[in-house]
């Protein structure tokens, strides 16, 4: 390795075995100037590990082994941890894998080291999206509309961010129950006989249903609900708020295709069913395939 001395500007050539790379001290033999100098070469061959192992995870991911690609993708980062194209190109391979904690954990990092990267943003949005964490896919995606406002697919993923965050807080809005009107106490005259309190009717099974499938949906007691209303299904076969229930449930248990098939035989009995129609519009739109957007 050549040094020169920052002093006289004397110059000579020593063993790069002699110097390391924390830094080694040298006395000019001129000027007797001390003065430390570093190997650069093992910083270099740092650089270029990283570079050949992100190389290799594209190689592996473009190939659809995706495993081995996070396998390179997360030596890269321990080899440089603030490479952020390596946390980007990891979070599309644990996209690929459907593990979107880790997607959008990948993408956050990413984020961390270059905040102006849309695309690692928007693909963070997609990331919240599929964890159904709507407010933080509409605050990601919000920003980059911010810097793109003609994203038209930032904009699609924007309206089914809101859609879901519209219909969650729907979902934890409690009904109001029907204001009981205060009892009020007759007091009849002496000579007049009380008249007895007629018999409280049979409550309509289906009701008695209702009710309960409700409360075990309310309390993730989601196998109880589906007896319940699966039973309401069986004993009247027309009544639509059987399958309106069996529709929640599917939803809760993940199942989007049986949701759909419930909400469309709710929709054959009572056509009018507006929320039965805004459910079933968004569970169309989110079994539309979602994907990332590869680099510009």
């Amino acid at each position: 390795m050549h040094v020169q001395c920052p002093q006289c500007g004397a110059g000579g050539n020593i063993p790069d075995e002699k110097i390391s790379s924390t830094g080694t001290k040298i006395i000019c033999p001129k000027c007797k100037t001390a003065f430390a100098v570093q190997n650069q070469k093992p910083q270099e061959n740092k650089g270029q590990e990283v570079i050949t192992l992100y190389q290799e995870g594209v190689k592996l991911f473009k190939e659809k082994h995706i495993d081995a690609a996070i396998d390179k993708f997360n030596a890269a980062i321990r080899t440089n941890p603030q490479d952020a194209e390596a946390y980007k190109s990891l979070g599309l391979a644990y996209g690929q894998k459907k593990l979107w904690g880790e997607a959008s954990q990948s993408f956050h990092q990413a984020l961390t080291y270059q905040p102006d990267d849309l695309l690692a943003l928007k693909n963070l949005g997609v990331a919240y999206l599929q964890q159904q964490k709507f407010a933080e896919a509409m605050q990601a995606l919000e920003k980059v509309l911010q810097k793109m406002p003609t994203d038209e697919k930032a904009k699609s993923y924007l309206v089914m961010a809101v859609e879901g965050f519209q219909r969650a807080q729907a979902a934890l809005q409690p009904q109001k129950p029907a204001a009981a009107e205060p009892p009020q106490e007759t007091v009849a005259p002496p000579q007049t006989p009380l008249t007895p309190e007629p018999i409280p009717p049979k409550r309509n099974p289906v009701q008695e249903l209702l009710d309960k499938g409700a409360e075990h949906l309310d309390n993730a007691r989601y196998n109880q609900a589906f007896e319940a209303f699966q039973e309401i299904c069986r004993i009247d076969p027309q009544n639509p708020h059987g399958y309106f229930g069996l529709a929640m449930v599917y939803e809760k248990r993940k199942d989007p295709a049986k949701a759909i098939e419930a909400y469309q035989k709710v929709l054959e009995l009572n056509p009018n069913d507006n929320l039965a129609k805004e459910n079933l519009k968004f569970l169309k739109k989110q079994g539309k395939k979602f994907r990332f957007l590869g680099k510009r």
